[in-house]
């Protein structure tokens, strides 16, 4: 009896020492929120109003110390039953791998925009080296003071007092650390009572948001292993439906994408050239008519009068390694990103491909950085890309952009070097007919052109010309640095097409402007904003521009492309195809007429829209026309959605796996089928 006498009692006093190391704890985190409310706020231009968001945050770092101290004190009280010390070594070093954790994706966040979740680990340590490098913030001062922090925490720690609680108290603080752990929703950040999702994610404990991606990306992909997909034969869709044809391929139905893009363009006589200029980081919040931060592109702007514009076009994406394989293939994410699978991506149809097999078009890429980046150079060889021209063979007489002045790091050309190394290109090289994809690179973490001071300039001068109210203005203005890049693109893409107008190969040309997904350096407004992006189809066989506020993607583009060409009989189109796109939508109203994922990051594919509801990450929205999107109270059509989203995850995951996007009688449409 004695013996468990003097254990618990030295149970309860294990626990008093855990307990007082732990308000240690908290005091330090909400240190590190002090910290981002004073400094780092001030230092990166937090928008206007943050600060509310920011004071609102401590609950939710109350929270994570609640659930950290959950997690240490089973091991620290059965280590402190054994070495008082040993307990209090392990206490000392988890708090301070953990506050430096939520320190470093603090500092991420405050220079991406967004908070770093699971996604991390779907890069290698070269492109996060390169990403680390390519953000400009090499500033060695906030590593020292994160070091010299941590050495006073230690030292914090040693030198604690222990609070001599009652034991009723010490189990009560016990019960509500281990109730923070339940999935309960008032201890989560919710969407409804922020402004803008920059408010949420500022609010949010970065550390806490890291933990639950990790934990949601690893366990739930373990629950779909074990689950199997429901395949339908007949699902409908905006004009008619359609018909799958083998449950062991679910994305295989038959290819009748109707052909809405035929009507607006003069027969095509002969094989068109096809240009694509995929625009990094072109968001539609400040790119076309209505932007709502005012648009900075107004070459674009009026390129968009004189073409086919959809002004609701959503990216696939959040990032740019799902630009390629969504406008070029129309293929499903696979885990990381269809690019990620490398050489294991599975057999797939795409428009490089068939204009290949079925026209004998040649085709290059032309970037301005790494093309070996995301595996964008992989992919473009799987479909028989005849040249990719990226910094490594770019060739002489073109300039790089200026290196950030803080880490001396470039990503490559700029966007009127990259133009220019096109045009020059295809002067020497005169094969006809053509498929070429440019991505351009400026609108991009450093930010840094030629000539910035001229653009930066050239910003205020366009901010004075639009009609935005002043509170719009200020809120813009703490970000000239990354407008200016977007007007310097703008010049860019102006001097592209006055020097294309004079190659003969001009008016037998169809232009595809896009933007691969929207700015996170600049706030985002919504969950659904990060993807919206313009789409322009230019060219000057089009004999009727129109404007089109339907909902269309990414991954609706090829189809759309294939279909008239096969109508105009320059392609022979395959008869089945594994699209998830289904057709351009040429609707001048507003209109949700299909369903879509989205993967907002690699390894998070969390959002799905269908009709006119959205789900984010477990929340359903109304989606208005102006892109708006807000919380409703529907739970059947939310389970209805998260249903939908879980299936097509499953589907995505069996086809990759088992290399079952196409059956063997379709690769003939494939480069390596020929």
């Amino acid at each position: 009896m004695g013996k468990i006498t003097d254990t618990l009692g030295l149970l309860v006093r294990t626990l008093r020492r855990f307990i007082s190391l732990s308000f240690i704890l908290a005091g330090i985190i909400l240190f590190v929120r002090l910290y981002e409310m004073v400094i780092t706020s001030n230092y990166y231009s937090y928008p206007p109003g943050s600060f509310s968001s920011l004071l609102l945050g401590i609950k939710y770092d109350i929270i994570l110390y609640l659930r950290v101290s959950a997690v240490l004190m089973i091991p620290f009280l059965l280590l402190g039953l054994f070495s008082q010390k040993a307990a209090r070594v392990f206490f000392i070093s988890a708090s301070v791998f953990l506050v430096l954790g939520d320190m470093l994706l603090l500092k991420y966040f405050s220079t991406a925009g967004v908070p770093l979740g699971a996604d991390l680990f779907a890069y290698s340590i070269e492109e996060i080296n390169q990403t680390v490098q390519s953000s400009g913030e090499m500033n060695v001062w906030p590593f020292i003071f994160m070091a010299l922090f941590l050495v006073y925490i230690v030292r914090v720690f040693i030198k604690h007092v222990y609070y001599k609680l009652k034991p009723w108290t010490l189990l009560i603080i016990s019960a509500v650390m281990f109730t923070s752990l339940a999935p309960l929703g008032f201890l989560k950040p919710q969407p409804s009572d922020f402004e803008n999702e920059f408010s949420l994610y500022a609010a949010t404990n970065k550390l806490n948001f890291f933990s639950e991606s990790v934990l949601k990306r690893y366990v739930f992909n373990e629950q779909l292993d074990n689950q199997t997909y429901t395949f339908k034969t007949k699902v409908a869709t905006a004009d008619g439906s359609f018909t799958y044809l083998d449950e062991d391929y679910p994305f295989l139905h038959n290819e009748t994408t109707p052909d809405v893009l035929g009507k607006y363009f003069e027969p095509l006589e002969t094989k068109p050239n096809i240009v694509f200029i995929i625009v990094e980081s072109l968001g539609r919040a400040y790119s076309g008519e209505s932007a709502y931060l005012g648009s900075f592109t107004p070459f674009l702007d009026s390129l968009m009068d004189k073409s086919l514009y959809w002004e609701n076009n959503l990216s696939t994406s959040g990032r740019t390694f799902e630009v390629l394989p969504s406008t070029l293939a129309s293929v499903p994410f696979g885990d990381r990103g269809f690019t990620e699978l490398g050489e294991d991506m599975p057999d797939h149809l795409s428009l490089i491909s068939i204009l290949k097999t079925q026209a004998n078009y040649t085709s290059s890429f032309i970037y301005g950085g790494e093309a070996h980046f995301d595996n964008m150079d992989i992919f473009l060889k799987r479909q028989g890309i005849d040249k990719i021209i990226d910094n490594t063979n770019f060739g002489t007489g073109y300039k790089k952009m200026p290196p950030s002045a803080t880490s001396g790091f470039s990503w490559g050309f700029g966007d009127n070097e990259i133009f220019r190394r096109y045009i020059d290109e295809i002067k020497a090289d005169t094969a006809s007919p053509r498929m070429d994809i440019i991505l351009t690179l400026a609108i991009h973490s450093p930010f840094v052109v030629a000539n910035q001071e001229y653009y930066i300039s050239k910003f205020n001068e366009r901010l004075e010309e639009l009609e935005l109210s002043e509170k719009t203005k200020n809120f813009n203005r703490n970000y000239q640095q990354q407008f200016s890049t977007v007007l310097y693109f703008d010049d860019a893409l102006r001097y592209f097409f006055s020097e294309f107008r004079k190659l003969p190969s001009f008016n037998n040309t169809i232009f595809v402007i896009t933007g691969d997904h929207r700015m996170p350096e600049v706030p985002i407004s919504t969950q659904l904003d990060r993807f919206h992006v313009p789409l322009v189809i230019y060219s000057p066989m089009i004999k009727k521009p129109a404007k089109f506020s339907s909902v269309v993607t990414h991954f609706d583009i090829t189809p759309s492309l294939l279909a008239m060409l096969d109508a105009d009989s320059i392609i022979s189109r395959p008869k089945a195809a594994a699209w998830i796109g289904h057709g351009l939508d040429d609707t001048e109203d507003f209109r949700v007429a299909n369903a879509y994922p989205l993967m907002r990051n690699k390894n998070e594919i969390l959002d799905f829209i269908d009709g006119e509801r959205m789900l984010a990450n477990k929340v359903i929205y109304q989606v208005y026309e102006n892109m708006n999107i807000e919380t409703v109270d529907e739970p059947d059509r939310e389970k209805e959605l998260e249903t939908k989203l879980n299936n097509f995850l499953l589907k995505n995951n069996h086809a990759i796996k088992n290399n079952k996007l196409i059956p063997d009688s379709l690769k003939v449409y494939t480069y390596r089928g020929q």
